[in-house]
């Protein structure tokens, strides 16, 4: 006859893991540790990335910083190591990440740093816009723009600044036919509705 698991016991547990999980949320993570496991990643695979890798990584951290407590079943000791990598295979796979993360990931879960994982991921973006002088830019503007005006636009912000421009397109129906450029420190705007406000400012 099989027996039965301690309701006491099942009860403790499942209040010990809603517990656990909402300290997660509050578990400090020094960011200059971070960003060495970062730094050290980078020094072995350098330019091992494309473009087309960091926007993946992107999108895979800010979904784990989101969802830390997906990464507490990363640090239960009931899951052996094989357990472990199965999980972050599956991760990689799931947001189709470079395979080169996966030794750096299971090196994070062996030194129970499994929640800096976001924000490692966050130093490896960082230092690969800084090795390849990139910099994000949002591109709003009142109508869709196709391919050829984006690399035209990028053109332009990159001659103005002198950096590599990382492109995200965005729709704006308040901007009466013309563009809106900016970054975390830059901003350049050229909009009908601009121009109104410069002449209204000027009659004032």
């Amino acid at each position: 006859m099989k027996k039965m698991a301690c309701p006491i016991l099942i009860q403790l547990f499942t209040l010990w893991v809603k517990e656990y999980k909402k300290m997660i949320n509050y578990l400090p993570v020094d960011k200059n540790t971070a960003k060495k496991y970062a730094q050290a990643f980078m020094a072995v695979f350098p330019k091992t990335f494309t473009l087309n890798d960091i926007g993946k990584i992107e999108v895979a951290q800010k979904f784990l910083q989101a969802h830390k407590k997906t990464l507490f079943f990363l640090q239960l000791p009931q899951f052996n190591e094989h357990r472990k990598e199965s999980m972050i295979v599956d991760l990689i796979g799931h947001f189709s990440l470079p395979q080169t993360l996966t030794k750096l990931l299971l090196l994070l879960i062996a030194h129970n740093r499994s929640f800096y994982i976001p924000d490692v991921l966050s130093f490896i973006i960082e230092l690969y816009k800084e090795q390849t002088n990139s910099i994000d830019f949002f591109i709003k503007s009142s109508h869709p723009l196709d391919q050829k005006q984006i690399e035209s636009i990028k053109q332009f912000l990159g001659r103005l600044i002198g950096k590599n421009i990382i492109a995200t397109p965005l729709i704006d129906r308040s901007l009466i036919a013309g563009l809106r450029l900016y970054s975390n420190n830059n901003m350049w705007e050229y909009s009908v509705r601009k121009q109104i406000q410069s002449l209204r400012a000027l009659q004032k």
